[in-house]
Protein backbone atom coordinates (compact mmCIF):
# COMPACT_ATOMS: atom_id res chain seq x y z
CA UNK A 1 0.00 0.00 0.00
CA UNK A 2 1.23 3.49 -1.33
CA UNK A 3 1.72 5.79 2.25
CA UNK A 4 -1.13 8.49 0.77
CA UNK A 5 -3.11 5.63 0.57
CA UNK A 6 -2.45 4.52 4.13
CA UNK A 7 -2.76 8.43 5.11
CA UNK A 8 -6.06 8.27 3.30
CA UNK A 9 -7.31 5.54 4.85
CA UNK A 10 -6.26 6.72 8.40
CA UNK A 11 -8.05 9.69 7.39
CA UNK A 12 -11.68 8.07 6.69
CA UNK A 13 -11.65 6.23 10.10
CA UNK A 14 -10.88 9.44 11.78
CA UNK A 15 -7.37 10.02 12.29
CA UNK A 16 -5.45 12.39 10.95
CA UNK A 17 -2.20 12.71 13.03
CA UNK A 18 -0.43 11.44 9.52
CA UNK A 19 -2.41 13.81 7.49
CA UNK A 20 -1.67 16.76 9.38
CA UNK A 21 2.25 15.60 9.61
CA UNK A 22 2.32 14.55 5.36
CA UNK A 23 -0.20 16.22 3.49
CA UNK A 24 -1.39 19.26 5.22
CA UNK A 25 2.30 20.85 4.82
CA UNK A 26 1.74 21.04 0.98
CA UNK A 27 -2.06 21.75 0.84
CA UNK A 28 -1.11 24.92 3.06
CA UNK A 29 2.19 26.05 0.19
CA UNK A 30 -0.63 25.72 -2.58
CA UNK A 31 -2.73 27.61 -0.93
CA UNK A 32 -0.35 30.32 -0.11
CA UNK A 33 0.75 30.52 -3.43
CA UNK A 34 -2.53 31.21 -4.55
CA UNK A 35 -2.83 34.20 -2.36
CA UNK A 36 -0.24 37.18 -2.95
CA UNK A 37 0.48 40.26 -0.18
CA UNK A 38 -1.58 40.70 2.89
CA UNK A 39 -3.54 37.59 2.01
CA UNK A 40 -1.53 35.28 2.10
CA UNK A 41 -1.97 34.63 6.16
CA UNK A 42 -5.78 33.33 5.49
CA UNK A 43 -4.23 30.42 3.38
CA UNK A 44 -4.23 28.73 6.54
CA UNK A 45 -8.00 29.06 7.37
CA UNK A 46 -9.02 28.23 3.97
CA UNK A 47 -7.42 24.91 3.93
CA UNK A 48 -8.76 24.08 7.37
CA UNK A 49 -12.24 24.98 5.81
CA UNK A 50 -11.35 22.32 3.05
CA UNK A 51 -9.95 20.05 6.16
CA UNK A 52 -13.36 20.38 8.00
CA UNK A 53 -15.54 19.89 5.11
CA UNK A 54 -13.58 16.77 3.48
CA UNK A 55 -13.56 15.34 7.08
CA UNK A 56 -17.23 15.45 7.21
CA UNK A 57 -17.36 14.21 4.30
CA UNK A 58 -14.30 11.36 4.21
CA UNK A 59 -16.63 7.94 3.96
CA UNK A 60 -17.61 9.19 0.63
CA UNK A 61 -14.55 9.00 -0.94
CA UNK A 62 -13.29 6.18 -2.39
CA UNK A 63 -9.68 7.08 -3.11
CA UNK A 64 -6.91 9.03 -2.15
CA UNK A 65 -6.86 10.75 -5.57
CA UNK A 66 -10.33 11.87 -5.43
CA UNK A 67 -10.37 13.16 -1.34
CA UNK A 68 -7.11 15.65 -2.41
CA UNK A 69 -9.32 16.97 -5.38
CA UNK A 70 -12.11 17.61 -3.41
CA UNK A 71 -9.53 19.27 -0.98
CA UNK A 72 -7.54 21.17 -3.69
CA UNK A 73 -11.26 22.20 -5.20
CA UNK A 74 -12.42 23.63 -1.59
CA UNK A 75 -9.20 25.41 -1.42
CA UNK A 76 -9.46 26.97 -4.70
CA UNK A 77 -13.36 27.67 -4.61
CA UNK A 78 -12.97 29.16 -1.46
CA UNK A 79 -9.93 31.61 -2.15
CA UNK A 80 -11.60 32.91 -5.24
CA UNK A 81 -14.81 33.21 -3.44
CA UNK A 82 -12.62 35.52 -0.82
CA UNK A 83 -10.87 37.52 -3.44
CA UNK A 84 -14.62 38.14 -4.89
CA UNK A 85 -15.57 39.33 -1.61
CA UNK A 86 -12.48 41.62 -1.80
CA UNK A 87 -13.09 43.12 -5.04
CA UNK A 88 -16.52 43.88 -4.43
CA UNK A 89 -15.82 45.32 -0.73
CA UNK A 90 -12.89 47.99 -2.27
CA UNK A 91 -15.14 48.17 -5.64
CA UNK A 92 -17.75 49.72 -3.00
CA UNK A 93 -15.65 51.87 -1.07
CA UNK A 94 -14.17 53.18 -3.77
CA UNK A 95 -17.66 54.45 -5.28
CA UNK A 96 -18.67 55.83 -1.91
CA UNK A 97 -19.99 59.42 -2.38
CA UNK A 98 -16.95 61.60 -0.85
CA UNK A 99 -19.55 62.41 2.24
CA UNK A 100 -19.81 58.80 2.99
CA UNK A 101 -17.07 58.13 5.71
CA UNK A 102 -16.13 54.54 5.96
CA UNK A 103 -15.45 53.53 9.59
CA UNK A 104 -13.97 49.84 10.72
CA UNK A 105 -15.10 51.03 14.23
CA UNK A 106 -17.74 49.14 15.23
CA UNK A 107 -18.63 50.92 18.41
CA UNK A 108 -18.37 54.47 17.00
CA UNK A 109 -20.89 53.26 14.12
CA UNK A 110 -22.86 52.24 17.22
CA UNK A 111 -22.52 55.29 19.39
CA UNK A 112 -23.52 57.57 15.63
CA UNK A 113 -26.37 54.87 14.31
CA UNK A 114 -28.19 55.32 18.22
CA UNK A 115 -27.55 59.13 18.80
CA UNK A 116 -29.22 59.59 15.66
CA UNK A 117 -31.87 57.61 16.46
CA UNK A 118 -32.38 59.67 19.64
CA UNK A 119 -32.24 62.77 17.97
CA UNK A 120 -34.50 62.11 15.61
CA UNK A 121 -36.97 61.01 17.95
CA UNK A 122 -36.58 64.25 19.72
CA UNK A 123 -37.17 66.01 16.42
CA UNK A 124 -40.32 64.13 15.61
CA UNK A 125 -41.56 65.62 19.24
CA UNK A 126 -41.01 68.60 18.04
CA UNK A 127 -44.06 71.76 16.48
CA UNK A 128 -44.07 71.59 12.96
CA UNK A 129 -42.48 74.81 12.56
CA UNK A 130 -39.33 73.85 13.94
CA UNK A 131 -39.18 70.95 12.36
CA UNK A 132 -39.41 72.87 8.82
CA UNK A 133 -36.01 74.73 10.38
CA UNK A 134 -34.12 71.68 11.59
CA UNK A 135 -34.89 70.34 7.79
CA UNK A 136 -34.31 73.06 6.02
CA UNK A 137 -30.96 74.42 7.99
CA UNK A 138 -29.52 71.34 8.89
CA UNK A 139 -30.61 68.30 6.34
CA UNK A 140 -30.87 70.99 2.81
CA UNK A 141 -28.29 73.18 4.38
CA UNK A 142 -29.49 76.15 3.33
CA UNK A 143 -28.26 80.03 4.69
CA UNK A 144 -31.26 81.42 7.01
CA UNK A 145 -31.95 84.23 4.32
CA UNK A 146 -32.67 81.19 1.87
CA UNK A 147 -34.62 79.21 4.62
CA UNK A 148 -36.46 82.84 5.37
CA UNK A 149 -37.30 82.89 2.28
CA UNK A 150 -38.83 79.54 1.32
CA UNK A 151 -41.01 79.90 4.51
CA UNK A 152 -41.81 83.56 3.83
CA UNK A 153 -40.84 84.99 6.88
CA UNK A 154 -38.23 87.50 7.98
CA UNK A 155 -34.84 86.03 8.53
CA UNK A 156 -34.89 87.13 12.13
CA UNK A 157 -37.67 84.69 12.70
CA UNK A 158 -35.27 81.81 11.45
CA UNK A 159 -32.76 82.75 13.71
CA UNK A 160 -35.56 82.65 16.80
CA UNK A 161 -36.86 79.08 15.24
CA UNK A 162 -33.26 78.00 15.67
CA UNK A 163 -32.48 78.93 18.88
CA UNK A 164 -35.81 77.77 19.91
CA UNK A 165 -35.13 74.43 18.26
CA UNK A 166 -31.82 73.61 20.00
CA UNK A 167 -33.10 74.87 23.65
CA UNK A 168 -36.03 72.58 22.71
CA UNK A 169 -33.26 69.40 21.73
CA UNK A 170 -31.30 70.31 24.98
CA UNK A 171 -34.58 69.84 27.12
CA UNK A 172 -35.53 66.42 25.61
CA UNK A 173 -32.48 65.43 25.27
CA UNK A 174 -30.71 66.37 28.44
CA UNK A 175 -27.87 68.95 28.45
CA UNK A 176 -25.47 65.80 29.01
CA UNK A 177 -22.23 64.72 26.56
CA UNK A 178 -24.84 63.14 24.44
CA UNK A 179 -26.36 66.61 23.72
CA UNK A 180 -23.05 67.40 22.31
CA UNK A 181 -22.52 64.36 20.52
CA UNK A 182 -25.77 65.62 18.55
CA UNK A 183 -24.31 68.78 17.96
CA UNK A 184 -21.32 67.59 16.24
CA UNK A 185 -22.77 65.17 14.22
CA UNK A 186 -25.45 67.58 12.66
CA UNK A 187 -22.62 69.50 12.18
CA UNK A 188 -20.74 67.55 9.64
Amino acid sequence: MVWADKIFEDFRKGRIEGFYTHVYPDILVYATSLLHGELAMRAEDFVQDAVEASYRRREEFRSAGEWKSFMIACIRNRIISWKRHCDARENYVANLDDDVVVTTDALHDYIEVETRIRLYNAIATLPEQLRQVFALSFEEGLRNSEIAARLGVAEITVKKRKARLIERLRILIGDDAGFWIVAFIIGH
